[in-house]
C-alpha cells in the first residue's frame, strides 16, 4: 500500500532538510507509528508486518495556512528494530511552499559571493584606468 504521510517538525530540522544538511529523519517507532508505518499480514499461523511503500512525505513547520512547507520523495523507509527508530531517506524536494521566510545558508553565501564579484569587478575597473 502506498501512503503519503505529513508531519510537523521543528523549525532547525525544517531548514536543515531543507537546505540538504539533513537527508533522513528518524521517528521513534511508537505504537502510533508502528501503526502508521507496518502493515499485518498472516503468515503460517502468525503475525509479521511490512513496512508501508511510502513515496513522499509533506513536512511543514509551524501551524496556519502560511506555514512553511515542503514535499520530499521518500527513497527508503527502514525500521531499525534493535534501536526502536523508523529512518525515512529522502530524494528530491517535490515542491515548496511558503518558505520565504526561511533562512537558507546557501542563499546567503550566494548573495555574499556576488557582493564581493561586484567589489572585485570594480578595483578591476580602478586598475584599468590608472595608467602607469
Amino acid at each position: 500500500m502506498k501512503k503519503l504521510l505529513k508531519l510537523s517538525i521543528s523549525r532547525d530540522i525544517f531548514e536543515a532538510i531543507l537546505s540538504k544538511n539533513v537527508s533522513f529523519l528518524e521517528k521513534e517507532a511508537s505504537s502510533y507509528w508502528k501503526k502508521e508505518l507496518l502493515e499485518p499480514k498472516f503468515e503460517d499461523n502468525k503475525i509479521l508486518y511490512d513496512i508501508y511503500k511510502i513515496e513522499k512525505i509533506i513536512l511543514t513547520n509551524g501551524l496556519g495556512n502560511d506555514k512553511p512547507q515542503i514535499t520530499i520523495e521518500i527513497d527508503n523507509l527502514e525500521y531499525d528494530k534493535s534501536r526502536g527508530f523508523f529512518i525515512f531517506h529522502f530524494g528530491k524536494i517535490l515542491e515548496q511552499k511558503n518558505i520565504s521566510n526561511v533562512v537558507d545558508e546557501k542563499d546567503i553565501l550566494i548573495k555574499k559571493l556576488l557582493d564581493e564579484k561586484k567589489e572585485l569587478m570594480k578595483i578591476i575597473d580602478e586598475i584599468k584606468k590608472v595608467k602607469f
